[in-house]
C-alpha cells in the first residue's frame, strides 16, 4: 500500500498528468493541477507554520477546495476535521473545542452558514481562517484562493506520514449523547478504497459522482478516496439535488454514483428518470441504512444499465465494509448486504460474549485494515471492542455464503436521510430547556427519510410549554437532521418502578402520534 494516500495522486500525475481528474461547474482540471493545487496549498500550511500532527478543520461542501486540502493534509500528516455546513453554531464550536483546530477553511454563504461560522471564530481561538464562497465582515479572514499562491514544489519526504498516523477525524455520535471522534487513517483510508475500487472495478474510464457530505465518510472515502484511487474523472457537486443529478449524468456521461435510500426516494418523487439520459450509469451504491426490497427493483428499472450494489459500513470502517457482487441475483441485493470485502472479516456474537453459528441473530462485529484501531478521547474506547475484533452496535447474522443480513440496532440509535440519529443526544438537548423536566425520542417509520423523530416532552412542575417554541429551541441548536419532526407536550411521561421515562410504554400508543 501507498505509505501516505496523497502518492495516488502523485502517481496519477506522472503517469497521466493531463487526465481529467475533476469536473467542477463546467471547467476540468487535470491530474497534474490538482498535484500541483495540493502542494500549493501544503505549501502554504507549511509557510503559515503548521506541521504534522496539527489540525485542520473545515466547512465545506464537495468542492475542490475540499479535495485539496484533504490531500494536502494526507500529503503532510496533518489531520482533517470536516464539519458539516448544516451545524449550528453550538455544534461546530464543542467540536472545535475539543479538537483545537489550527487552521480553518470555511464557507462564508449562505448567510445562515456564514453566521454559523462568525460565531465560532469569534468564541474558539483559531489562528488562521480561510473563508470559500463569501467573505467575513466581522472577524478576520482571508480567501481560500490565497492558499494557492504558493510554489507547488512537493512536501519534503521527511513530513510524509506513516500509515497509521490518522488523517480524518469522522464526528459520529454516540450512545452516551456525545459525539465520538473515529480516528481513520491513511491505512485505514487506502484498505477502504481499495476494496471499494475492486468492488465497482472502477478505472480511470471511470466519471464518478461527488454528492455526498464531507463531514461523511460517503463523501470522503466512498466517494472521494476510492475515485483518486481508481483514477477516474469525478463530477463534483456541492450539494444533493436529483434533477440536477440526473442532467449532470447525461451531460458528463457519469458511471458511477451511490446514496443512502432517501436520496433514491427523492429522485423518484421529484423526477421522471426517463426524461432523462441515465444509459451511461454502469454502477449503483445503495448504502447507509435499510433498503426495502421494492426500492432496489425501483432503482434497477429506472438504471436499467447499471450493476446495482447494496453495502454496508460505518465511521468506524472508514466506509463501505461490504458488497454484494456484480453477477448476484437482485433478490440477493434486494435482501443482503452483502459479503465482506476480501481481508475483512465479520463474525456475530452473543450477549453472553460468545460467537454465534450461522444463521443466529447477534451483534456484528468488524476487523480487517479498513476499522479504526481508536476513538480520538480514549474514554470513548470502552467496550467498543471485544477481543480485537470492533463492536458495531448492529444485529444480524451471516447465512452460508457469507453474505450478511441486517436485522436492526442493538443501540438506541436511528437513521434518517442516511444520517445516524441518536435519541440520547436530542434528549439531552431538549432536558437543557429551561422548561422542560424529561423527554423522550422515539423513531418512527417515514416513507422518504427511512425514520424520523418524535419527541415527547414533559414541562417543569407548573410550567407551559408551547411546541412551536420547542421546535424553534430545537432549530437553533440542533442540525436539521437531528430535529424531531414532531414535538408531544404531555404533562409527565410514562415511567418504570425506577424512575425512568418507560418508552416501551410510548412506543405501544405511538400510532396515535404518527401522521
Amino acid at each position: 500500500m501507498v505509505q501516505y494516500f496523497s502518492k495516488v495522486v502523485e502517481d496519477h500525475a506522472t503517469v497521466r498528468p493531463d487526465h481529467c481528474a475533476y469536473i467542477f461547474m463546467g471547467q476540468e482540471t487535470s491530474y497534474k493541477t490538482l498535484n500541483d493545487n495540493i502542494n500549493q496549498v501544503a505549501q502554504s500550511f507549511l509557510d503559515l507554520g503548521i506541521r504534522p500532527g496539527d489540525r485542520i478543520a473545515t466547512i465545506l461542501p464537495q468542492s475542490p477546495a475540499f479535495v485539496n486540502i484533504f490531500m494536502a493534509c494526507a500529503a503532510m500528516g496533518l489531520v482533517l476535521v470536516p464539519l458539516d455546513p448544516r451545524f449550528t453554531a453550538a455544534e461546530m464550536i464543542a467540536l472545535c473545542e475539543r479538537t483545537s483546530p489550527t487552521l480553518l477553511v470555511t464557507l462564508a454563504y449562505p448567510e445562515n452558514i456564514k453566521q454559523a461560522a462568525q460565531e465560532l471564530i469569534k468564541t474558539v481561538p483559531i489562528d488562521n481562517v480561510f473563508s470559500f464562497f463569501g467573505n467575513f465582515e466581522e472577524v478576520k479572514s482571508r480567501s481560500y484562493e490565497t492558499l494557492l499562491e504558493s510554489s507547488p514544489k512537493p512536501v519534503p519526504d521527511e513530513m510524509h506520514p506513516q500509515p497509521d498516523d490518522p488523517l480524518v477525524i469522522i464526528f459520529t455520535s454516540g450512545t452516551t449523547g456525545k459525539p465520538k471522534g473515529a480516528l481513520i487513517s491513511h491505512k485505514n483510508s487506502y484498505a477502504i478504497s481499495k476494496v471499494t475500487v475492486d468492488a465497482g472495478g472502477f478505472t480511470p474510464d471511470d466519471r464518478v459522482f461527488y454528492n455526498m457530505p464531507t463531514s461523511h465518510v460517503g463523501g470522503t472515502h466512498d466517494q472521494i478516496t476510492a475515485n483518486l484511487l481508481g483514477g477516474g474523472t469525478a463530477v463534483i457537486c456541492p450539494t444533493f439535488n436529483p434533477q440536477e443529478m440526473l442532467e449532470l449524468m447525461g451531460k458528463y456521461r457519469i458511471t458511477v454514483f451511490g446514496g443512502v435510500p432517501t436520496m433514491y426516494r427523492l429522485i423518484f418523487r421529484q423526477c421522471n428518470v426517463k426524461d432523462y439520459d441515465v444509459s451511461s450509469a454502469r454502477y449503483a451504491i445503495v448504502s447507509g441504512e435499510p433498503s426495502p426490497p421494492e426500492l432496489i427493483y425501483k432503482i434497477k428499472e429506472n438504471f436499467p444499465n447499471a450493476t446495482i450494489a447494496a453495502s454496508w459500513g460505518m465511521t468506524e470502517t472508514a466506509g463501505f465494509f461490504t458488497f454484494t457482487k456484480p453477477g448476484d441475483d437482485l433478490q440477493v441485493v434486494a435482501e443482503t448486504e452483502g459479503t465482506p470485502c476480501p481481508g475483512f472479516e465479520m463474525k456475530v456474537l452473543k450477549p453472553d460474549s460468545t460467537w454465534v453459528d450461522r444463521g443466529e441473530t447477534g451483534e456484528l462485529c468488524v476487523k480487517g485494515d479498513s476499522v479504526i484501531s481508536s476513538y480520538m478521547d480514549e474514554k470513548d474506547n470502552e467496550n467498543a471492542f471485544f477481543d480485537g475484533w470492533l463492536r458495531t452496535g448492529d444485529l444480524g447474522y451471516m447465512d452460508d455464503r457469507n453474505y450478511m443480513h441486517y436485522v436492526g440496532r442493538s443501540k438506541e440509535m436511528y437513521i434518517s436521510g442516511g444520517y445516524n440519529v441518536y435519541p440520547l443526544e436530542i434528549e439531552s438537548f431538549l432536558n437543557a430547556h429551561p422548561k422542560i423536566n424529561t423527554s423522550a425520542v422515539i423513531e418512527v417509520p417515514d416513507e422518504l427519510w427511512g425514520e424520523r423523530g418524535i419527541a415527547f416532552v414533559a414541562p417543569e412542575e407548573g410550567v407551559e410549554v408551547a411546541e412551536s417554541e420547542i421546535m424553534g429551541y430545537c432549530k437553533e441548536g440542533l442540525a436539521d437532521y437531528k430535529r424531531p419532526k414532531k414535538i408531544v407536550v404531555e404533562k409527565d411521561l410514562p415511567r418504570t418502578r425506577v424512575g425512568k421515562v418507560d418508552k416501551q410504554s410510548i412506543r405501544k400508543e405511538i400510532g396515535r402520534y404518527v401522521d
